[in-house]
């Protein structure tokens, strides 16, 4: 057997056992909730949609709207509600806790599936010493609340910015910046260990990219274009 049959099997070998993989892998996509336009469809009008017109299963607003967590009741949808930056700091206290998890996720649960209370957005990158130094007690007065209710499959956690990394160029380089490392994502990364709770990160490629890459965007010709070949694997790469 020549060193390129051999290379071929190799190469489909590894194709099938992608493919096998990739089907028997389960995948979730999930979109953000606004409300901020006019005539908008009703929730219920919105989650039927998402329901039989798109394998959309999971999305997230940006507050505990009543209105839209009866509207996704009994969709099998899975909701992540958002605790807003400003109730924080009053949030800490176990009892603001309790009354929060009762108005917002006990009146709804588990009818609508809510997975995952979101605390505030991005607040490391805001600087309000306030909101960052009642952030983690926050998330664990919320959780403990949950406890007390009952309540032992919808998580916390709260959505970070890739602004907290000192540097980002490479990720095998990227570090958390020193003023968050020992504060609050040491005493956060714990706490999501132990309740096995997800790490949030609002990446904003896009953003990243759009003042400076319009051609990339909108996908139009690129001039510095180098194809690379790689003979081993008989692949052409563009590079971008």
């Amino acid at each position: 057997m020549t060193a390129t049959t051999t290379t071929s099997i190799t190469t489909a070998l590894l194709h099938l056992s992608t493919l096998l993989h990739l089907s028997t892998t389960a995948f979730s996509i999930g979109v953000n909730y606004g409300t901020l336009a006019n005539d908008l469809p009703s929730p219920s009008q919105v989650a039927n949609f998402l329901k039989t017109q798109t394998i959309i299963d999971s999305i997230k607003i940006f507050d505990t709207n009543p209105d839209i967590l009866r509207g996704f009741a009994n969709t099998n949808i899975t909701v992540t509600v958002t605790v807003g930056n400003g109730d924080i700091p009053a949030l800490v206290d176990a009892n603001a806790a309790s009354r929060w998890v009762a108005n917002n996720i006990e009146q709804f649960y588990p009818q609508t599936r809510i997975k995952l209370i979101a605390v505030g957005n991005e607040i490391l990158f805001t600087g309000n010493k306030e909101w960052i130094s009642h952030l983690v007690p926050c998330i664990k007065s919320l959780h403990q609340a949950l406890v007390r209710a009952g309540i032992n499959d919808v998580k916390v956690s709260t959505p970070y910015t890739l602004g907290i990394l000192q540097n980002s160029v490479q990720p095998s380089a990227a570090r958390i910046k020193p003023a968050y490392g020992k504060v609050v994502f040491a005493p956060m990364l714990e706490f999501l260990r132990q309740t096995k709770s997800p790490l949030l990160v609002n990446p904003y490629p896009y953003f990243s990219y759009s003042p400076s890459m319009e051609d990339y965007i909108l996908f139009k010709p690129n001039p510095d274009f180098s194809p690379v070949y790689d003979v081993g694997i008989l692949s052409n790469i563009g590079k971008v």
